[in-house]
């Protein structure tokens, strides 16, 4: 068996050894149906070519989460200043009791977040929508439809920038959904980057630019100079599969982690349990070697903030593979119950 390795704690990493644990999760994800995607996206670790060869999803036993079960979940979460997304990995439109579920969530005032191809969003949907979510990102990674089909293997860029205009135009002058729009960067279309940025900078909220990840939860041709600390995801976010199973982080599309069980123990027991304890002691030892999903994990570099500056009337926030361009004169629409926990500014 090979010996887990520790990384010496330096200055920076030893903040962290009592990093708090808030009582529950600043954001949930219920993966609620996730066996089916209404696209292949080549990048996509679960539908796609970039998955892990290993790993096919049509082979892996699954089911839908019952609405009874989703119930359960929403009274336990009800009045815990968070938020919950329907979904982790397939379009969140695709899941049968979508609309159930945002409804009963709405009813316990608890906020709900997508990330949205697009493509299933026509005027009665894009209504639904802004009447019951916070927050909706639209992952486009384009600005030509020939760059489209080798980002999303699609060619309906008009189709999808539609919806966004939809949803602008339904939200009106008030300030929720948040509205987003999002560009994962690959060799295809890293030359449209800049013309991507300064086209939807004007219609949206906020602009979210991130390299593209691989199945082995890397970034190709990232340098990361800094020392590692502990990922933000433990300390901020849990996925719940379809069955009560709780994963590592929103990266096991592939199942092959377990926390516990949220219909045996609920929310709170898991997310204070011993298996998740564990996991949290170990990143703050500089341990993560304990942890085979963690070891060669680089992508804690892009979970957690580090860099806040304005320019002009935008306020970046960046870490190593991500940028969040949010428009200052927008910022009424990022609510404080749909804001993340950033680590590095965690009172230490």
């Amino acid at each position: 068996m090979k010996k887990p390795k520790n990384i010496p704690l330096t200055n920076q990493t030893k903040k962290y050894q009592n990093v708090p644990v808030p009582d529950f999760p600043k954001k949930v994800n219920i993966g609620i149906q996730e066996d089916y995607c209404n696209l292949a996206c080549p990048k996509c670790l679960v539908f796609g070519t970039n998955k892990d060869p290993n790993f096919d999803i049509s082979k892996v036993a699954t089911s839908s989460m019952p609405m009874e079960n989703v119930i359960k979940l929403l009274d336990e979460l009800e009045g815990q200043n968070l938020s919950i997304s329907p979904s982790y990995w397939v379009e969140p439109l695709v899941v049968k009791i979508f609309k159930e579920v945002a409804i009963e969530a709405k009813k316990r005032n608890i906020p709900v977040e997508i990330s949205s191809n697009g493509l299933l969003i026509n005027e009665d949907m894009a209504e639904f929508l802004v009447e019951h979510m916070h927050a909706i990102s639209i992952s486009i990674d384009a600005t030509t439809k020939e760059t489209l089909i080798k980002t999303r293997a699609t060619d309906r860029l008009e189709r999808i920038h539609n919806a966004v205009f939809l949803l602008l135009e339904k939200r009106g002058g008030k300030d929720t959904p948040r509205i987003v729009v999002n560009m994962t960067v690959e060799e295809a279309n890293r030359p449209e980057r800049d013309e991507f940025l300064e086209y939807w900078i004007q219609h949206v909220d906020a602009v979210r630019i991130n390299e593209m990840y691989t199945h082995q939860r890397s970034v190709d041709n990232l340098v990361v100079t800094r020392d590692r600390t502990p990922c933000r995801e433990i300390y901020d976010q849990m996925n719940i599969d379809f069955n009560g199973n709780v994963r590592m982080c929103c990266l096991d599309g592939f199942r092959v982690t377990n926390l516990g069980n949220v219909f045996d123990d609920g929310i709170y027991k898991v997310w204070h349990g011993k298996k998740f304890s564990e996991v949290r002691k170990n990143h703050q030892e500089g341990n993560y070697g304990a942890q085979p999903f963690c070891e060669s994990c680089t992508l804690w570099s892009g979970y957690n903030i580090i860099n806040e500056k304005t320019e002009g009337n935008l306020l970046i926030r960046s870490s190593d593979s991500i940028n969040y361009y949010n428009r200052l004169d927008r910022m009424e629409s990022w609510k404080d119950e749909i804001k993340r926990n950033d680590l590095e500014f965690l009172p230490q």
